[in-house]
């Protein structure tokens, strides 16, 4: 009986998570294009009709993994195991999301989303000449302290600069490997040095989960070694709700903290586009609360600001961002600084991802939204990338420039760049 007991919650617990988590086809995503309907395959044909898949960037994709001793990955405690309910159910929604279970190897998330990532583009591009979309893969520094130390119990999320790069040189048709490094780390300019001699621009922060406040002078040198060697600062904005096991700050992810390395001749990427929370306008005395997207929206129209700052479109289409989709798409003065990113593997998450409520903002057709529906039960990548493609408000849409490599945000050169370092 009480093996019977366990077997029953295993499933009810299996259930739960794919309904909250992912919850995808068997076939492989390569078979998704031979078996899609009359209807969703035009819809995929179509998003593609004028794009160069050799081209396609994705800006922000996460590494995960939890192999300390392989790969050098970590992963807060209380992800795995304790007792905070919360934050175990949020680890088993994005394994889920990610196809992967617990316990297997690090491994098997990067060959998921290769697979997905390599059946991204439509077959006869892949056939041609092997076109389909790169993907920057994200490393994530430890928290640290103020003292430059590391601190794994404030760390929600490892994932080393090593592990990006040598994800990259074993999958080079499908990565691009990136950085993510501490500006409080006593060798933060030393490593900045180290990555890009082997061709990375991209570092990745996330201010709310790493304990990083932009506008602290510690990060001064950081941002003068940016500026000098020509690197890309893609760091979060908005608030963070994902990885809050170690620790988070939202205040940090105020857009306004990036005026500094913005005044330091940093270029910087917003993820996001801040598109969740409202935060102390820093520019007023009396600190009203200001969405966002409002001051992502005042610093991306400041002249000063014209080739430096840009913004990424990861997770706009979540259910708790998608209100601000109508403002992103009418706002079309900055729309040749913003670039596409996925943020995966959250549009995989299926409580995240919802075409009905697309469909009830007005922001695409109840035909579409079937056909979207459908290629996510393949390959969520692609299904991220259709959706923002689709989008359309009063004739605004984001045009086709954004899915392509950013002439002034070059990532994809990095096997080159690190050889002639």
């Amino acid at each position: 009986m009480a093996s019977y007991l366990r077997s029953a919650a295993a499933g009810a617990s299996d259930f739960v998570f794919k309904q909250f988590g992912g919850h995808f086809l068997p076939d492989e995503p390569s078979e998704m294009e031979e078996k899609l309907s009359p209807a969703a395959k035009a819809l995929f044909n179509d998003v593609y009709k004028d794009l160069d898949c050799s081209r396609i960037i994705d800006y922000h994709v996460h590494l995960l993994g939890q192999d300390t001793e392989k790969t050098g990955c970590y992963c807060h405690p209380s992800l795995l195991d304790g007792n905070n309910l919360l934050e175990r159910f949020k680890a088993n929604c994005f394994l889920t999301a990610a196809k992967v279970t617990r316990g297997e190897p690090d491994e098997a998330y990067v060959d998921r989303l290769k697979s997905l990532c390599t059946s991204s583009c439509p077959r006869a591009a892949v056939e041609k000449d092997g076109s389909h979309m790169l993907m920057c893969g994200l490393a994530l520094d430890y928290a640290h302290l103020k003292t430059g130390e590391a601190s794994t119990a404030l760390t929600t999320l490892h994932v080393p600069n090593d592990y990006s790069f040598d994800v990259a040189v074993q999958h080079s048709d499908a990565f691009i490997p990136t950085c993510s490094v501490h500006p409080y780390r006593t060798d933060a300019v030393q490593e900045l040095q180290r990555c890009r001699s082997r061709g990375v621009r991209l570092i990745k922060w996330l201010p709310n989960s790493q304990a990083i406040d932009p506008s602290d002078g510690r990060c001064n040198d950081f941002y003068d070694t940016v500026r000098e060697l020509d690197m890309i600062l893609l760091s979060h904005t908005g608030d963070e709700h994902s990885l809050t096991a170690g620790s988070c700050d939202n205040t940090v992810g105020n857009p306004l903290h990036l005026k500094w390395p913005l005044d330091k001749g940093c270029k910087v990427i917003m993820a996001h586009c801040a598109t969740e929370g409202y935060f102390n306008d820093l520019e007023d005395p009396e600190l009203k609360r200001v969405s966002g997207v409002d001051l992502m929206l005042r610093l991306m129209t400041r002249a000063e600001y014209d080739d430096l700052l840009y913004a990424d479109i990861s997770a706009i289409i979540g259910t708790l961002r998608a209100k601000h989709l109508k403002t992103l798409l009418e706002h079309e003065e900055i729309h040749h600084r913003l670039v596409y990113g996925s943020d995966y593997p959250v549009p995989a998450i299926n409580v995240v991802s919802s075409t009905k409520q697309l469909w009830m903002l007005g922001l695409i057709s109840w035909e579409d939204g079937k056909a979207l529906n459908e290629i996510y039960r393949y390959n969520p990548l692609t299904y991220d990338l259709a959706v923002k493609r689709r989008l359309s408000y009063n004739g605004h849409r984001f045009p086709a420039s954004i899915f392509q490599e950013h002439p002034k945000l070059v990532v994809s050169d990095w096997q080159h760049a690190s050889k002639a370092q």
